[in-house]
């Protein structure tokens, strides 16, 4: 499975990929649509699955100062309940391994992109042994995976053209992130997830354990 020979960073989804949490994201939206509702703006976000383009759809809604605070107080939300989801997180097999042989053997620069906050996801690479050059949080940017505005951030913050870069994680919205910032992209499909987890945007590579993947750099 050897091509990634030509590659000077890597990208890494955090929950589900390197680390496994029991954030209920059903909850949080159903929080945020309550939030929207309460600030009178269920209009602009009916209907709306995606989390934080709930949030966002809310404080546009609402104009510059108002959209600011309501953003401020869904993100407190999200945070709580990230915090409770990550309190016994589940280390991913061979991912703290992989970390330290792409950092150290190989030297290439790796960056951690996730839809969660900066406190929490901090709190998990540090209890995980997971390290990492840079981690770009949901505080970071205006736009969020499947946007490519993470990866974009990540690559300029490390230097390297996004078509020298590769992103790795467990969703489609990883793969597509990756692919409209023009990185290469390896997805995993885990043996107890449900099927087709690509199909919406398929990798350039899938793989069934990040052992897997680990075997595309050498």
């Amino acid at each position: 499975m050897r091509g990634l020979t030509d590659i000077y960073a890597v990208l890494f989804d955090l929950d589900g990929t390197l680390a496994r949490t029991f954030i209920d994201f059903g909850r949080m939206r159903r929080e945020m649509h309550v939030l929207s509702a309460q600030r009178g703006t269920e209009a602009a976000t009916a209907g709306e699955e995606d989390i934080l383009e709930i949030v966002g759809k809310m404080a546009g809604a609402l104009g510059e100062t108002a959209g600011a605070a309501a953003r401020r107080e869904a993100y407190a939300i999200l945070e709580a309940i990230e915090v409770e989801g990550c309190m016994d997180p589940h280390p991913v097999a061979g991912a703290s391994a992989l970390l330290h042989y792409l950092r150290g053997e190989r030297g290439l620069p790796v960056a951690i992109i996730t839809r969660n906050c900066r406190r929490v996801s901090e709190g998990l690479l540090g209890r995980l042994g997971l390290p990492h050059d840079l981690l770009v949080a949901r505080e970071d940017v205006p736009r969020f995976k499947p946007h490519p505005d993470p990866v974009l951030h990540a690559c300029r913050h490390l230097g390297v053209a996004p078509q020298n870069a590769v992103m790795v994680g467990d969703l489609w919205a990883d793969i597509a992130a990756g692919r409209a910032a023009g990185t290469r992209t390896v997805g995993i499909q885990w043996p107890y997830d449900p099927p087709n987890r690509f199909a919406r945007c398929a990798p350039d590579w899938e793989v069934t354990s990040l052992e897997q993947a680990a075997a595309l750099f050498f």
